[in-house]
């Protein structure tokens, strides 16, 4: 496995996973969006994460079954993790959720 908090080259691919989660908190100005996804690529499956302020951001993006490219979604992933093919499991997207999903009150785990 491999996480990637550096400038990678652009994820593109078909998005296997997505969870978008979006939460408020009264002493906080702006809502805190946060987007998870699974992107599968002919050489692996990207664990990706991206955090922000604007939730409209998710209106257009693509979800589970669509094709997401990094370079035009007007998105940077703030998190990559890279995982083989021969690797990929239902319980390490599972984890990923589990340890990058913020809301306002948590931050992962």
């Amino acid at each position: 496995m491999t996480t990637q908090n550096v400038a990678t080259p652009p994820v593109s691919g078909k998005i296997l996973e997505a969870e978008v989660k979006i939460s408020g908190d009264p002493a906080q100005p702006l809502p805190l969006a946060c987007g998870l996804y699974a992107i599968e690529t002919p050489e692996g499956v990207w664990l990706c994460a991206y955090y922000g302020s604007n939730r409209s951001v998710f209106d257009y993006l693509p979800q589970k079954g669509g094709e997401l490219n990094e370079a035009t979604a007007g998105i940077a992933f703030h998190k990559k993790e890279f995982v083989p093919k021969e690797e990929y499991q239902a319980s390490r997207w599972e984890h990923f959720k589990h340890a990058n999903l913020m809301t306002y009150g948590s931050h992962g785990g």
